[in-house]
């Protein structure tokens, strides 16, 4: 499927495919990126808005839904990481920066929703935008071993 968005792509239009296929695993960071916000975001709504759970449990809950769906997709589909072996070591780093994450992501939550009293739907969105541009180099250099973009 990947392969035809790209074909597709460079016959439409040669100049952008050839810009953007040298951006490919950024833009596959920023889809996966995305794909588990929506899920995250998502199962905040469900928890809170609709079944009225507290803020930090419902965070919480959301925050353990989305490390899942990006570790997948970041490993298997961003960084094209398709061995086992190391499996474990990495999914162990991948979540003490997850872990990192949450608390920061509970902090600005708390900061931007009980504090200034923006819409928490909005909040989240900004906060795991901001977190996965910090990310994305540690999870290239370091978890998933890469050398520095170029």
């Amino acid at each position: 499927m990947e392969n035809r968005l790209w074909n597709l792509l460079k016959v439409l239009s040669p100049k952008i495919h050839d810009i953007l296929i040298g951006k490919r695993q950024v833009i596959a960071f920023l889809v996966a990126g995305g794909i588990a916000v929506v899920v995250d975001t998502s199962v905040l709504y469900l928890f809170k808005g609709v079944l009225g759970f507290k803020l930090v449990p419902a965070v919480a809950i959301a925050f353990l839904a989305g490390f899942c769906t990006s570790f997948i997709l970041q490993k298997f589909w961003t960084f094209e990481d398709s061995s086992v072996d190391n499996v474990h070591k990495q999914a162990i780093w991948y979540f003490i920066v997850a872990v990192a994450n949450f608390f920061l992501t509970i902090a600005l939550m708390y900061l931007l929703v009980e504090i200034l009293h923006l819409w928490y739907i909005a909040s989240k969105l900004g906060v795991a935008f901001g977190i996965a541009c910090c990310t994305f180099f540690i999870y290239r250099l370091f978890i998933f071993n890469q050398p520095a973009v170029k």
